[in-house]
Parts: structure tokens; C-alpha cells; sequence
């Protein structure tokens, strides 16, 4: 059963001190958002396609004028076949670093330059990024990030990240590309159980829509942060522009991260 309703909105301007107005549902803001690694980690502990409904948004009807060009078809047509999470373009999961390099460079020879490599500080993942442009048309810079795993060194992850530039024509291009998405991912035959579309999780995230394929593998797309006209009326602390993660995960329930061992301190 897919879990899907329209198109994903902006978060409009915040009605008085202490309410943001989200898909015409008003919700109390506290200043603090949460951030988006801590709600991904939450959705991807088990929390069932059941407790989703508890919080779903209501049904609204798809207009070609309501996010721009963002809406493609209100209820796609899934294909026949089933759907694989392999990875992200050349880049697939299992390979090491130095396959994931010569992925990135076949996927994107001349941004190749400015691939990076971190560890990142907890997880003890090494983390390779670099920006691209319009990977979508018209879609500005994303930021991708190719995670491996801590003992296996193999691709375990990547993230996509478009973030808007504060302004409202930024947003709309960020909504858009969350609805472009989604209506593609929805196109597609995942598992029925574990498809859920346009859910709000937390006071300033929605969940665009996750979905899993029959070896588990999942694919998660997550909208977070303030429109420019609410952060424009916050005067007492500086709210996150919009930001759109797309995310495809060999083994969520399963992650290769470092852990500090029980009895170790």
C-alpha cells in the first residue's frame, strides 16, 4: 500500500509568536529544529509505515502552479518491474574507495577536481563529497557524499543535499525538485509495505517519501527547514533555509559505524 498525498509545500510564514503554519496545519515551534541526521537515524530504527499514518498530512489536490514546475503527475503509475537500489549512478554499493573514485569520475569528469575526503567525527566513516550542478535541470548545486562503512571500507551510503539560498525563488526550486523526485520514486515497484509519501515528522520535516527494495536496500528523501518569508519574521534566533536529502542506504537497520564497545568506559 502506498502512503501518498499531494504535493509537498513550503512552510508559509509563521502565524504569531509561537505557531508555523505547515500544509494548512499549525504547529507549535519551539525555535529548536531538529536536526536532519538525528530525524534520518529515527526513521531508519524501525519506525513503522502504521505510526506514519497517526501523522499524515492532509489530502490536497496537485496544481501545475502550486509549486512551479515541480509537480509531474499526482498519481504515477508504478512500472512492472521491481525496483533495486544499487547506488547512486555509477557508483554502487560494496565498491571501496578507489572504485567509488573511478565511479565519480565517469559520472562526473569535470567536477572530479573537487571531490573531498573526510572521516567523519563520530561514526568513523570515511566520507567522500564534492558539489555538482543541476542535476536536475535548473536545480542549482547539490552536495554528494559517498559513506563508507567503518570496518568494511565499502560503500555503505550516499547523500544527495540541495539546500535553498534563502530567498523565496531558492525554495521553490528546492520544492520542486522534492516533488520531481518523489513523483519518480512513486513511478517505481518497491516493496508495497514499506512505501510512505508526504508525511511530516517533526515540526519543520517532512518525509518526501522512503521506500525499500526486496534485498532491504532503502531509499529516503527528506524535506527540512523554513521557508524565506518565516524566517524573515523570526527575530530571536536564526531558522535553517530549506533543505532537501536524498538518500540511498545499503543496510539501514544495520549500519557500518564505529560504536564504543559495552565496558569499554
Amino acid at each position: 500500500m502506498v502512503h501518498a498525498f499531494g504535493p509537498v509545500q513550503p512552510f508559509p510564514q509563521r502565524l504569531g509568536n509561537a505557531w508555523v503554519k505547515v500544509n494548512n496545519r499549525a504547529v507549535n515551534w519551539d525555535g529548536h529544529g531538529w536536526r536532519l541526521t538525528i530525524i534520518t537515524i529515527w526513521l531508519l530504527l524501525g519506525y513503522c509505515s502504521l505510526a506514519w499514518g497517526q501523522a499524515s498530512l492532509p489530502q490536497e489536490k496537485a496544481t501545475t502552479n502550486e509549486i512551479g514546475k515541480g509537480v509531474v503527475q499526482e498519481n504515477p503509475i508504478p512500472s512492472d518491474e521491481p525496483a533495486t537500489i544499487l547506488g547512486f549512478r555509477q557508483a554502487h554499493f560494496g565498491m571501496n574507495e578507489e572504485q567509488a573514485r573511478q565511479a565519480v569520475r565517469k559520472d562526473f569528469p569535470t567536477a572530479i577536481g573537487k571531490l573531498t575526503s573526510a572521516i567523519h567525527p563520530s561514526e568513523k566513516t570515511t566520507v567522500l563529497s564534492l558539489a555538482v550542478t543541476d542535476l536536475l535541470p535548473h536545480t542549482g548545486d547539490a552536495r554528494i557524499s559517498y559513506i563508507f562503512g567503518y570496518r568494511s571500507k565499502k560503500l555503505i551510503q550516499i547523500n544527495l543535499v540541495w539546500t535553498s539560498d534563502g530567498n523565496a525563488g531558492g525554495d521553490e526550486t528546492v520544492i520542486g525538485t522534492a516533488n520531481a523526485l518523489r513523483n519518480y520514486f512513486l513511478s517505481q515497484k518497491y516493496q508495497a509495505d514499506s512505501v510512505v509519501a508526504n508525511r511530516e515528522i517533526a515540526e519543520i520535516t517532512i518525509l518526501v517519501f522512503r521506500a525499500n527494495d526486496a534485498e532491504g536496500r532503502t531509499v529516503l528523501l527528506l524535506l527540512s527547514g523554513v521557508a524565506a518569508a518565516a524566517r524573515s519574521k523570526e527575530k530571536k534566533a536564526p531558522q535553517p533555509p530549506l533543505t532537501l536529502q536524498l538518500s540511498y542506504i545499503q543496510d539501514a537497520a544495520h549500519p557500518d559505524v564505529f560504536k564504543i564497545a559495552k565496558g569499554q568506559f
